[in-house]
């Protein structure tokens, strides 16, 4: 690993996120094939959108042009805890 990846993985570590990955920007071709399956057979239901830029989403050197890599992070967003105050802001769980 780089000394410039090991920079990425701690400052994202240090600003909370859990997972951390980078990887090579390039086009995903088994996947592509796959979205494009799932596509086909409506199982994105009503989110059109999903079927927009179909490129950018499985090549992410059309999106951003000259990219070279991808950094990819996870994030726990659940607060562990049930807020009892229903004027609480929510976040949407899927």
């Amino acid at each position: 690993m780089t000394n410039n990846s090991n920079i990425v993985k701690s400052l994202a570590q240090e600003a909370g996120f859990l997972l951390v990955g980078i990887a090579r920007a390039e086009r995903l071709d088994q996947e592509a094939e796959h979205l494009q399956q799932w596509l086909n057979q409506g199982y994105q239901g009503t989110m059109e959108w999903m079927s927009n830029h179909f490129e950018k989403r499985v090549d992410p050197t059309k999106l951003v042009p000259g990219a070279k890599s991808v950094v990819c992070l996870a994030y726990n967003y659940f607060p562990g805890e049930v807020h009892q105050n229903p004027e609480a802001p929510q976040v949407a769980k899927y």
